[in-house]
């Protein structure tokens, strides 16, 4: 009996242990599947060049970063006066100083620099406008691990200050991030071994499985027990993975350049525009040069109250006209040709003819008439001549008479030969510039046919709309939105409702710099009506207020050297070139008035 059930073990064993082999071949798959794809993530840097360096000495195989100058020592600081950024660079320490109010960069100064005792004086570079600091002692201090107090003398022509911060090497950082390295990779050697511990266990059991003495009790023991460690060291396996992921996620966990992952994201390191989750942008300092940053503190005051009314230019009736034909005909050019669109013109100026064309019947009537008055005149001239050889024996009024005949025959007759040939006269009828155009030699015009439009470009009139009937009464001063160099004037308010609304009329008149007016008869403006009311808040240039995506008014506001937060606000326009912030603004505020919308396009 036993030594069938060994033979029978020897041609393949028993139907148990079969089971047991194909059960733990089946638990360490996974396993063994789940260590590839572990190991493989950690090692792709492994892979991709070793030791593979950039022309800066950058590694070619290590995570993209910001730029080469995250990594630079850093430090900033700013008073009243003045606020800096200066960074550590190979050869020298750069610093960038800027006017705290305005943001102007601070160019041709003093400054000085001290440090643990020892003092250097930086030197200015105009190509970049900052200030360099090389000198050696200095320098060799700053590049050591730790934390160094800096305190920097600025001395200008029109102020002076000192400023003090601390820069902090970057050596401590990674250092620390190759001690968080160093904990991964014990981490990675805890995994290892678990997967080992599976691997002999899979090993074991199979060996047993082929010797022929597991049929005894202690080897089908042993048996049982290594057939137990597989899944055992797979939950091990199991367990340090998951403890390793949530290592990596968890409080305090750093990557592969030191920085803390849990940590809320900040403003970059380095020199890198970029715009941070809570909204705000980081800008440096040459950045903001080439950007021409400017910045102002602008205080809370009274402004007056405007009101924006829709509009449009409408002509001056007493500094421009219309010019049309009275009668029909045919179109002519004058003396000069036929005007075009722009063409200055002066009062009484001939712009073109437009002869006149009789239907066939009224033109042989007219020559008919005309037939008949040269046969009357005749015999009229003739009858005078007769009478003047009586004189003396003829009554002198009949002599009279007879001439007055034959003067209003010869008078009616060049009338009616003229108005065969007749044309009618088209003249400008003021002085200005030929606005509109709508005429071509030959053209047949029909009675009242506008032909020309002339408008002085120096006098034209806006004619605004609005619903409130006592607006006229608070009106002041007036400007148009986005339009400069234009100064209007009210003249009155209609009252009389004109499609539910009221009109008002300005004159509008170029300031001493111009000589025409930027507008266009027909062009819609907007009216900016200030009255007589006031206002409280921050008066900004109109360019400071930009729009976010979601189309909603906002400023962006400078909280520190390099940081910029968009800020909403709500404001009315004051004239074309200012509006007032009511809401959304403090007084200490250093809110951006030249350069807004190049930021808002930083992504």
């Amino acid at each position: 009996m036993n030594t069938n059930m060994h033979n029978e073990s020897l041609r393949g064993g028993s139907p148990l242990l079969h089971s047991g082999l194909k059960t733990a071949l089946a638990l360490m798959m996974p396993m063994l599947i789940a260590a590839f794809t572990v190991l493989s993530l950690h090692m792709p840097t492994a892979i991709a060049a070793p030791g593979a360096h950039g022309p800066n000495g950058e590694h070619l195989d290590a995570p993209p970063t910001a730029g080469s100058t995250a990594q630079r020592p850093r430090v900033t600081a700013q008073s009243d006066v003045f606020e800096l950024v200066a960074e550590l660079h190979e050869g020298e320490l750069s610093i960038m100083i800027d006017r705290f109010d305005t943001n102007e960069p601070l160019l041709g100064a003093e400054v000085e620099v001290e440090s643990a005792g020892i003092k250097a004086k930086a030197t200015f570079h105009g190509d970049l406008g900052d200030y360099a600091l090389d000198d050696e002692k200095l320098l060799a201090l700053l590049k050591k691990p730790g934390e160094h107090a800096l305190v920097f003398t600025i001395v200008a022509s029109n102020a002076s200050d000192l400023l003090d911060g601390v820069l902090v090497n970057a050596a401590d950082s990674a250092a620390h991030g190759h001690d968080h390295d160093h904990a991964h990779t014990w981490e990675m050697v805890l995994i290892a071994l678990a997967i080992l511990l599976g691997v002999v266990g899979a090993f074991l059991l199979w060996r047993r499985v082929r010797s022929p003495s597991h049929l005894g009790g202690p080897g089908r023991a042993n048996s049982v027990v290594m057939l137990a460690l597989l899944p055992v060291s797979f939950l091990g396996f199991i367990t340090l993975a998951s403890w390793h992921s949530a290592a990596l996620a968890a409080p305090g966990a750093h990557g592969p350049n030191g920085e803390h992952l849990d940590a809320p994201a900040g403003p970059p390191s380095g020199s890198a525009l970029a715009r941070l989750p809570d909204g705000s942008v980081n800008v440096p300092k040459i950045a903001q040069r080439r950007m021409a940053i400017r910045t102002v503190l602008a205080p809370e005051s009274e402004a007056a109250m405007t009101t924006e009314l829709p509009g449009r230019v409408i002509m001056d009736p007493n500094a421009g006209g219309r010019v049309q034909a009275v009668h029909g005909g045919k179109l002519e050019a004058g003396p000069k040709g036929l005007p075009v669109a722009g063409q200055r013109v002066s009062k009484g100026e001939v712009l073109a003819y437009v002869r006149h064309h009789a239907e066939p019947y009224a033109l042989g009537a007219q020559q008919a008439q005309l037939v008949d008055l040269q046969a009357q005149r005749k015999l009229a001239e003739q009858r005078v001549i007769r009478l003047d050889s009586l004189e003396g024996t003829v009554p002198r009024k009949d002599i009279e008479g007879a001439r007055e005949e034959a003067a209003s025959l010869k008078e009616r007759e060049a009338r009616i030969a003229q108005s065969l040939n007749a044309r009618e006269v088209l003249s400008s009828p003021a002085d200005g510039v030929v606005a509109r155009v709508d005429a071509v030699l030959g053209q047949v015009l029909e009675a009242r046919d506008i032909v020309f439009e002339v408008v002085d470009p120096r006098r034209v009139l806006v004619e605004a709309t609005t619903a409130d009937a006592t607006l006229s009464d608070h009106v002041s001063t007036a400007t148009l939105q986005g339009i400069e160099g234009v100064q209007l004037n009210l003249i009155g308010a209609a009252r009389m409702l004109r499609d539910g609304v009221l009109p008002l009329t300005f004159s509008a008149r170029p300031q001493k710099s111009q000589t025409t007016l930027p507008l266009a008869v027909g062009q819609p403006v907007t009216v900016l009506a200030q009255t007589r009311q006031r206002i409280k808040g921050i008066v900004l240039p109109a360019q400071a207020v930009v729009r976010t995506p979601s189309n909603e008014p906002s400023v962006w506001i400078k909280s520190g050297p390099e940081r910029f937060i968009p800020q909403p606000i709500q404001y009315r326009f004051l004239d074309a070139r200012t509006v007032v912030v009511t809401q959304g603004l403090s007084p200490d505020n250093r809110v951006v008035v030249q350069g807004a919308p190049l930021i808002a396009q930083i992504r």
